[in-house]
């Protein structure tokens, strides 16, 4: 089987660490692209700041340099303000709409030239149910995961004649992920009707899952993993 050369962003988060390790396990060779430097030293790591075009360009040049191309990208770098709507301030609703929906197109349309000069791809776009559902206090975070579902669609469209797929993961709540609240933790296994959170091998294994050779003609989709949270109305946790 063919070495896969995958970027995953955001790889020194607890998410990104376990997409990064299932997909050695598969035996790609992987660049983590992330502000922080991760704590395994098995993986090649460029700093990143998704927030600055020059900041984008110039690492995905030195993750080409490191792996002679691009054929797998798992976006997974984001961060999240939790406010009430009315409470929600300006300054926290541009940055989250800027790292975590403008970083994502700043990451996907570089990775997109370099795939594109290269004959294809296949790109995953970390979002969230909130994207999809309405979570109090997450208004800002919900604005961009929706923002990126959104553009995951049109992308997928778009570039298909180039041979790129572009797929959504939307995880629900992930033991490990960036649930610290034990109060918010315990609100999701109520409102999940698999009674509990997944773990962070799962997400990251339907990662690997959209990347591989067996999810060749899956594109444009929105993968919820999330124990079914999302099919439950009214959401509440």
């Amino acid at each position: 089987m063919t070495q896969l050369r995958s970027i995953v962003t955001g790889g020194s988060g607890a998410l990104g660490r376990a997409t990064i390790s299932a997909m050695q396990a598969r035996g790609d060779r992987v660049v983590c692209l992330d502000r922080c430097e991760p704590d395994d030293s098995t993986v090649d790591f460029v700093k990143v700041d998704v927030s600055s075009r020059g900041s984008v360009n110039s690492a995905l040049e030195d993750a080409v340099r490191i792996l002679g191309g691009i054929d797998t990208l798992v976006h997974a770098a984001g961060i999240m303000k939790t406010a009430s709507f009315l409470d929600l301030n300006e300054v926290d609703f541009k940055q989250t709409i800027d790292v975590n929906l403008m970083g994502t197109f700043r990451v996907a349309q570089q990775t997109c030239q370099h795939m594109k000069d290269s004959g294809g791809g296949r790109i995953v776009l970390m979002t969230s149910i909130h994207g999809q559902i309405g979570v109090p206090g997450r208004s800002a975070y919900a604005a961009a995961k929706g923002g990126i579902a959104s553009l995951a669609r049109v992308m997928a469209a778009e570039l298909a004649e180039h041979r790129i797929r572009v797929n959504v993961l939307a995880p629900g709540a992930v033991a490990g992920g960036m649930l610290v609240d034990p109060r918010s933790r315990e609100g999701w296994i109520t409102a999940t009707p698999s009674n509990r959170v997944a773990y962070l091998e799962e997400v990251a294994g339907v990662a690997t899952l959209l990347t591989s050779k067996d999810a060749s003609f899956v594109n444009g989709q929105i993968i919820a993993v999330d124990g079914g949270a999302s099919t439950v109305r009214p959401f509440r946790y």
